[in-house]
This record gives structure tokens, sequence and C-alpha cells, in this order.
């Protein structure tokens, strides 16, 4: 099939124009001749659930096909004995670009906007380009600057823009990956990793994947990816490893099963909110709430509870229970150790507490 890739890059047509010349090809492929007045009923007929109501008027009809013509190098003849246009080449094809309906055009414009919160500069850049392109030639009255200018995601993430471009292309053409990766303790390793998925979660970018260095999946964040190198070879992605990537399995961390959780009712509207797993359950008692969760990494489970400020109290199992009572302990003498005037006042309750004791013996 023939292909019209030549178009003017300066000329550009509206969204209705567009939409009138793709009917008029299609009514030239559909017949050897079509007069004008056959092009006029056919684009009358046209409703408004048809993407654009294109009634117009000859002179119109002459300038859309002038601009097949000489835009998209249309092969179109005209014959003054039949008054009537026809396409020389059926397999003539028109690369007209992206029309889009409202919701079409409220995805794509929404995505971009997305892209530019959560995507380092280098790469939103390359997105909004692409949908500024679609834009030029579809317009919505209901998506206004003022309007998309509200729309926020607000991203904590740190990544290196070159290192997220790198780590983007590697994901996407399926190859191997080479990074020098550091740990929860800042040790580095240089390890080749294949980047099955890329995962934006807790508001940070993460990549589950295959490494070859462990020889199975495992977790990394680009945040501790220190430099990064695209490799030659490619590799097949996973599907187990991507259906592994969900809230509740995402972290490679070990799981504590059936937790029970005490929470005041300021704790079930945060347990409902924000939670810990999309199996969890809220029981209602006498007392107040338990919350049951099937199976809560301590790291997950932790700050979560610390984050409630006392409405929430793990119950069971006693792994759980003392694991956070000495997450508050360590916190509560972190805190002392800095705090002079603290321990001034609790060494001199101390003597005054001995001294009463040795004056009542």
């Amino acid at each position: 099939m023939a292909e019209n890739n030549n178009s003017k890059s300066k000329f550009i047509a509206s969204r209705r124009q567009l939409h009138r010349m793709a009917a008029i090809v299609v009514l030239l492929k559909k017949r050897e001749w079509v007069t004008m007045k056959k092009i006029k009923e056919e684009l009358d007929a046209t409703e408004f659930t048809d993407g654009a109501y294109l009634a117009c008027g000859n002179r119109t009809i002459q300038r859309d096909i002038k601009a097949l013509r000489e835009e998209y190098f249309a092969p179109i003849e005209y014959s003054k004995s039949k008054c009537a246009y026809s396409l020389t080449d059926k397999e003539w094809y028109f690369n007209v670009p992206s029309l889009l309906n409202a919701d079409e055009l409220l995805a794509i414009t929404i995505g971009g906007k997305l892209s530019q919160d959560i995507f380092p500069p280098a790469l939103s850049r390359r997105v909004s380009k692409a949908v500024d392109e679609v834009l030029r030639y579809n317009e919505s009255e209901a998506l206004s600057t003022e309007l998309l200018s509200s729309l926020k995601v607000l991203s904590a993430s740190t990544v290196s823009g070159e290192i997220f471009e790198i780590v983007f292309d590697a994901w996407q053409q399926r190859k191997v990956l080479r990074i020098n990766y550091a740990d929860k303790d800042g040790n580095t390793i240089l390890r080749d990793i294949e980047p099955h998925t890329l995962v934006f979660y807790d508001m940070k970018w993460s990549i589950k994947g295959f490494c070859h260095l462990r020889n199975q999946p495992r977790t990394f964040h680009l945040g501790r990816i220190k430099s990064a190198v695209l490799q030659d070879t490619t590799f097949t992605p996973s599907q187990e490893i991507i259906d592994s990537v969900t809230t509740d399995s995402f972290l490679d961390y070990e799981k504590i099963p059936d937790v029970e959780i005490f929470l005041t009712d300021a704790g079930r509207q945060f347990a409902q909110s924000t939670p810990l797993h999309s199996q969890q359950q809220i029981v209602q008692t006498d007392d107040g709430f338990h919350l049951f969760v099937p199976a809560i990494s301590l790291e997950k489970l932790t700050p979560w509870v610390l984050n409630q400020h006392g409405n929430a109290r793990p119950l069971a199992p006693a792994k759980v229970v003392e694991a956070i009572r000495q997450t508050i302990r360590n916190l509560a003498d972190a805190c002392q150790a800095y705090d002079s005037d603290e321990i001034r006042r609790k060494v001199k309750r101390q003597n005054k507490y001995c001294f009463c004791n040795l004056t009542h013996r």
C-alpha cells in the first residue's frame, strides 16, 4: 500500500479540516468518479457523533482537495467532461494525524501532564513533545492550561535524570543493564540485571527484575543506583516476575503471616485510607476495632504503626509485638540521649528517689 510521508512540515490543518479530507478520501476510494455534489451530500449527512459536523460549501471542499494534492501528494484528478474527481491510485494511503474524541484527548493530555510530575525532565520532555504533536490537530475547551496546572503529583524522587533515562531505555528495549548498586548500608557492588518491570511505588521508582549475580528475581530502587550502562544482550520478559508486582508482594522483605492490630476509630479511618494489604479485614469489637492482615513485612508495618501516634497497637504474633516495642524503645533512648535537660531531670529524680528510700529505712 502506497503511503504518503511527504506532507510539508509547515502545513497544519485544523481538526475539522482533517476530518473532511479523510471523509473525501474514503469516498474517492469507494467510487471511480465522485462529483462535487456527491461529496457535499456526504459531508452534509455527517453528525456530531462522528467526531465532527463536516457540512461545508463547495469552495471549502475545493480547498480541501487542493490541500490533499499539494500537501499530502494525493493522486487526485479532475475530469471536466464528467465534472468529477477520481483517486487514480486506490492503494494511496492518507496518513492522517491522530484525531481524538473528548475522552481520548482527556486521557492523553492528563497522561502527558502526569509524566511531567513523575518522570525526570529528560524523559518528560520526550513525552510532552509527543503529546504536543497530537494536540496540534486536536482542540478541547474543557482542558485549559489553568485546569491542567491544578492537577499535581508531588513526587519526592531524587533519581538522576541520566540514570533514569538509561534504565528506561533498558526496560523499553528489553536489554540487560549493568549497574553499580548500593545496599542499605551504602556498600556498592557491580551487577547485571534484567529490568522486567519499571515500578512507581510509594512515590519512588524501582525495578523488579532478574539479578544475574544472585541468580534470582530482585527489587532495585533507582535512587541507590550509582551508575548504569546499557548492555547489548537482550532478554525475554518473564510474565511471572511481572505478575509478582503487586502492592502486597512487590518488595522482597520477609512476610509475617496472620498479623492482628488493635485500632481506635481514628486508626480505623487511617487503615481504610492507607491499607496494609489488599485482603485486610477490619472487625468492630466492644473495645474498638481489630485489623487482620494476611501477611506483612516489618519494614512496611513498623512505620505504618508509628505514623498513627498510638491509634494502632499490634496484638499478634508475639514477634511483631516485640519488634515494634523494641523500635519504640530505641527511638525513645535516641531522643533522650540528645536531650541533656531531660537526662539531668531524670538523674535528679532518680537521686531524690534513692535519698528518700535511704531516709525511710
